[in-house]
């Protein structure tokens, strides 16, 4: 089932365990009469007079945009968005103009609610024994517990997501103050989705508390920044540089969009830091006419992550491409995820590649917490060259591996 919002919520594919696996990826829309406009130079008086010229009303009073030189503006003539971005692009102050992308949301679906015990037992990504899947196909969590020191720093991972459930005890100890790009508040408890709340629970869930789940650090090194947006380009290039400004140096995007979106782009070149995105759900092959955004965007701070289930095999939802990176757990049917939900202490089921991009965040959180100086190439390169190789993922990933944290590690 989608959900039909500005971004592709990718990948949050939480499903009832009896339902149609991987619906089919719809091409993303636009925000109707909206566009994204950036200037050459972006004076007050030169944006007012060019509003009033092309019969626009700014939608950035406060200039929320300004530091990227971007201004979303409403339409008030009769020109669809595409008519109106083509008669802007000849104006002499347009560095470029686009519309304001509206994706495809891969939507939640709950499923029966799960007690309020430790599901560890569950937990087949971190410590797979082989009653789960195989013997071994896991993140190699053990080898990490093992090593955390408490001199390693702790390390915000921000989330541009629907939100983060701020109530449930298992991981409000571990949230950091975020932003409401929605509403324009710092309140970022989710409205009806909870989609960013299953990949926080997965990264930052508190270990050996009795609650739940367990997180990826024993010692709570692994922070969660939620930056809240309804999952549109201009809101999700604000997150990005609310979070720059905030010192994150990972970002966790679960979503995308089958359009080229410019100033997504730029966002994400212009962010110091690593971008970790999900594949999609579409068990589909990414061509030179089959690509997802941010995963196909050519930049060196991008991680693409597609899925692999409890047996060291790809997900059969799961995308995968010369952009692909590597694979991470995320599920099957048989096999699904566990991590929280919207209520204060409630949990649920879930497969998607969104949660693969979850684990490689984390991982990255891991790997800056034990090195701090890193560079986001030298923090992708670590990763990438720490995967589990397999031979059948060869030509299918870039790496043709999977995740593993153990070994990233020892590195």
């Amino acid at each position: 089932m989608f959900y039909k919002k500005t971004f592709l919520s990718l990948l949050i594919l939480i499903f009832p365990l009896t339902s149609v696996l991987a619906p089919p990826v719809v091409n993303a829309s636009v925000q109707p009469g909206q566009v994204l406009v950036k200037f050459k130079t972006t004076t007050g008086d030169k944006i007012t007079v060019f509003a009033s010229v092309h019969n626009l009303t700014n939608l950035s009073p406060s200039n929320r945009l300004s530091k990227s030189n971007y201004v979303l503006f409403q339409i008030n003539d009769n020109l669809d968005v595409n008519e109106k971005v083509l008669e802007l692009k000849k104006d002499r102050l347009v560095r470029f103009a686009q519309p304001n992308y509206v994706f495809d949301a891969l939507k939640k679906a709950k499923t029966r609610e799960l007690t309020k015990d430790r599901f560890m037992s569950k937990e087949w990504w971190l410590y797979n024994n082989g009653r789960i899947g195989s013997a071994g196909s896991d993140l190699g969590i053990a080898n990490v517990w093992s090593k955390e020191n408490k001199s390693w720093r702790n390390i915000p991972i921000g989330i541009i997501d629907s939100g983060i459930n701020l109530k449930n005890n298992d991981l409000k100890k571990n949230i950091l103050k975020g932003y409401d790009f929605v509403h324009g508040t710092g309140k970022t408890m989710p409205d009806k989705e909870g989609h960013g709340s299953f990949i926080a629970g997965l990264i930052a869930s508190r270990v050996n508390n009795k609650l739940g789940i367990a997180g990826l650090s024993r010692l709570n090194k692994l922070k969660i920044m939620p930056l809240k947006f309804n999952f549109t380009t201009d809101e999700a290039t604000e997150a990005i540089t609310y979070a720059k400004s905030k010192g994150v140096r990972i970002i966790n995007a679960s979503w995308g969009t089958t359009d080229f979106d410019q100033a997504l782009y730029d966002s994400i070149k212009n962010f110091d830091g690593l971008v970790v995105t999900a594949s999609g759900n579409d068990g589909k092959e990414h061509t030179e006419n089959n690509k997802f955004y941010p995963c196909d965007f050519d930049l060196e701070n991008v991680i693409c992550v597609g899925a692999s289930d409890a047996s060291d095999q790809m997900a059969s939802y799961s995308d995968w491409g010369v952009n692909v990176d590597l694979l991470a757990p995320g599920g099957e049917e048989n096999s699904p995820l566990i991590s929280l939900d919207i209520g204060s202490n409630k949990y649920i089921e879930a497969i998607g590649t969104s949660f693969s991009a979850a684990f490689v965040s984390g991982a990255a959180g891991i790997e800056l917490a034990k090195n701090p100086n890193l560079s986001p190439l030298e923090l992708k390169n670590l990763i990438l060259t720490s995967v589990r190789i397999k031979e059948f993922l060869t030509g299918k990933v870039v790496t043709g591996g999977i995740l593993n944290i153990g070994m990233l590690i020892e590195k």
